[in-house]
């Protein structure tokens, strides 16, 4: 077989080629760094390409991004950068609900994208920043001011008892049958 013989051959000039590999060529510190930068940038290409997450590469547009943001998130903010939460449209998605739309004379279909920055029962209490600059750049100089995070808890305190208000009756009214 012409194949395992190629292959043969190259196993045996591999083991007696002499010739010292110098592993300082390079310090570690380098080394590191080079992977790092290679592995993010994969990580970077699969977050761009990928179709999830629509909703979260609004404020993180990049893995870049992300790692330059003074961001830790918590349960609070990871349920607005997802749109997992409380949101009407997510629990619609999970047969919590039975209408994604908010209860905002607009009625569109709620989201976390909506409630911060475009849902009129929140207009007064919104921060001016979400008012007037972009997603990302509004996640890395405001997520951690105490208005942002004092708008982000009242908003999802007011529309998570509107949900258990509904489950709550769906759960009577579902007893009513029986």
């Amino acid at each position: 077989m012409k194949g395992n013989e190629r292959a043969d051959y190259l196993a045996k000039t591999a083991a007696t080629y002499c010739a010292n590999i110098a592993y300082d060529k390079i310090p570690i510190n380098q080394g590191k760094k080079l992977l790092e930068e290679h592995y993010t940038k994969i990580w970077n290409a699969m977050y761009q390409n990928s179709t999830n997450a629509s909703h979260t590469k609004m404020f993180i547009p990049s893995i870049y991004h992300r790692l330059s943001l003074p961001l830790w998130p918590n349960f609070l903010i990871t349920q607005f950068l997802t749109n997992h939460g409380s949101f009407r449209s997510y629990l619609h998605k999970i047969n919590k609900l039975p209408s994604p739309h908010c209860k905002c004379p607009e009625k569109p279909i709620q989201t976390a994208h909506h409630l911060l920055f475009n849902c009129s029962l929140l207009q007064t209490d919104r921060p001016p920043a979400l008012k007037s600059i972009p997603p990302p750049l509004f996640l890395q100089y405001h997520i951690n001011t105490v208005g942002t995070t004092s708008f982000l808890r009242t908003s999802s305190n007011n529309f998570k008892m509107s949900s258990r208000k509904i489950k709550h009756n769906k759960i009577r009214s579902d007893d009513k049958r029986i």
